[in-house]
């Protein structure tokens, strides 16, 4: 997730740099002007992620194939180009167009690493499409909690934690009633589409404000660990928490752009003994408190992806280590990002 989150920002700061006239829309001749996907498919050229067929088209109707949207996927994030010596899949040789994008694809966890092939020239299918998109957002872990949530679709049983994510972000909707259609294939515009509207909802600012006052603050509960617990576990807003009650929120109907996140700005402060329990309960701790921990000499600075929160641990002594779950730049990004997916843009810092 770190690394997804800090390369998008470096590259929209790169696509947002780019002169109209040197990316201008193509009006690519099988395109209509009424055609649902025209402005997705000129905003999908303008930026850089698409490119037509050849002959003036843009390929409209057509499916696309795996490595065409590993490439786009590529672009859409901005990811540090790979190309390791020897290939990581026995159907992707290093002298194909899309060598560099399938191996930075799976350099940046966006596939599963367990396959031996890739299969560059199949007609991706939507619900391929779907984890591809997740996975590249750096949610696998979130996908793999909403196993078991629910999805107003009968025809899901593979990828469901990812599809799951796919629509819950409104990234990617159903084709009918209670249908996914996760076998079918995804077209060029369709792909398109998706691509733009991940790239619009993380392009969004977050806004911070002094005071909830009119919003409903979405509150997200830090883990206090009791003394006897064997090993506490206490991250600031976990994000796995924060996924299930933004989805509930959304779920039920409420007005997101009405809501505003509330997040901690210090720390939660464990202390624990040489058998690894608590000696007390956690204390919550302030801002300043956690920067005057960071600046010990002795402190051992971490941070969990499965939580998107920082942690650091020191010994305040010699029978005791102390560990503090703090919020850093890094994690609140984290939050922050995924509330707007949701169509949360602002936040209060407490």
């Amino acid at each position: 997730m770190k690394k997804h989150l800090t390369i998008w920002l470096l590259s929209i700061a790169l696509l947002l740099g780019l002169a109209p006239e040197a990316r201008a829309a193509e009006r690519y001749a099988d395109v209509p002007e009424t055609h649902w996907a025209a402005s997705d498919i000129a905003r999908a050229t303008e930026l850089g992620l698409f490119q037509g067929v050849g002959g003036g088209k843009f390929g409209l109707g057509r499916p696309i194939s795996r490595a065409a949207f590993a490439t786009a996927l590529t672009r859409l994030f901005g990811w540090e180009e790979v190309r390791p010596g020897l290939p990581s899949y026995t159907d992707v040789s290093p002298d194909k167009w899309y060598y560099a994008a399938v191996e930075t694809l799976l350099a940046n966890d966006a596939v599963a690493a367990s396959s031996h092939t890739f299969r560059p020239d199949d007609e991706l299918t939507r619900g391929e499409m779907a984890s591809m998109l997740v996975r590249g957002l750096g949610y696998t872990s979130l996908a793999g909690g909403a196993e078991g949530y629910s999805v107003p679709f009968t025809d899901v049983n593979v990828n469901r934690g990812f599809i799951t994510v796919a629509y819950d972000l409104g990234i990617m909707g159903g084709t009918g009633t209670n249908r996914f259609e996760p076998d079918a294939f995804a077209t060029r515009e369709q792909a398109a589409a998706v691509l733009v509207r991940v790239r619009d909802q993380l392009a969004a600012s977050s806004e911070k404000l002094d005071a909830a006052g009119d919003y409903r603050l979405i509150t997200i509960s830090t883990p206090i660990a009791q003394a006897g617990d064997e090993m506490p576990i206490t991250p600031l807003e976990p994000l796995p928490e924060l996924y299930a009650a933004l989805r509930r929120m959304k779920n039920s109907g409420d007005d997101m752009s009405k809501t505003a996140l509330r997040l901690m700005a210090g720390g939660v402060r464990t202390i624990t003994d040489a058998g690894g329990a608590p000696v007390a309960g956690s204390e919550l701790i302030s801002a300043k408190e956690v920067q005057k921990v960071l600046e010990r000499k002795d402190v051992t600075v971490s941070y969990s992806d499965r939580y998107e929160s920082a942690y650091c641990i020191y010994e305040p002594n010699a029978y005791q280590t102390a560990t503090v779950w703090y919020q850093s730049e890094e994690s609140m990004a984290a939050k922050l990002q995924l509330a707007r997916l949701f169509g949360v843009t602002r936040y209060v810092l407490e």
